[in-house]
């Protein structure tokens, strides 16, 4: 999947780019869920965080995890017409959402994690 939803990832077939974005829409709808997120009503606002952490200090750039935080972000929005997503709020754009991408240097192990704070009414 991360070869896929980065960056600097070489264009590919479009099948494999579709299959890890279902992937990831579906991973982070499952672990919204698990942490009770679905039963949030009236959401104003979601600030989503992607943190990367390579778990040494390698050169890294923030940028490159963009197209990941947008599948992220859609899964916790409306979703897709194919991939339904949370519907937290109605759309992934500035006015409903925030999102920010950033790298973790150690002693943070190496991982990934997706930070979400919703703001209501």
């Amino acid at each position: 999947m991360w070869d896929t939803l980065h960056a600097n990832a070489r264009p590919g077939h479009w099948a494999q780019r579709s299959s890890a974005t279902a992937e990831v829409i579906h991973a982070v709808i499952l672990l919204a869920k698990a942490q009770g997120l679905h039963h949030i009503t009236g959401a104003r606002y979601v600030r989503v965080e992607l943190v990367w952490s390579p778990g040494d200090r390698r050169r890294a750039d923030e940028d490159n995890l963009f197209p990941l935080v947008k599948v992220a972000a859609d899964a916790l929005a409306r979703g897709r017409r194919d991939l339904p997503g949370l519907h937290l709020v109605p759309d992934d754009t500035s006015e409903w959402m925030g999102k920010s991408a950033r790298i973790a240097r150690p002693p943070e192990p190496a991982g990934l994690w997706l930070h979400v704070a919703v703001t209501r009414d």
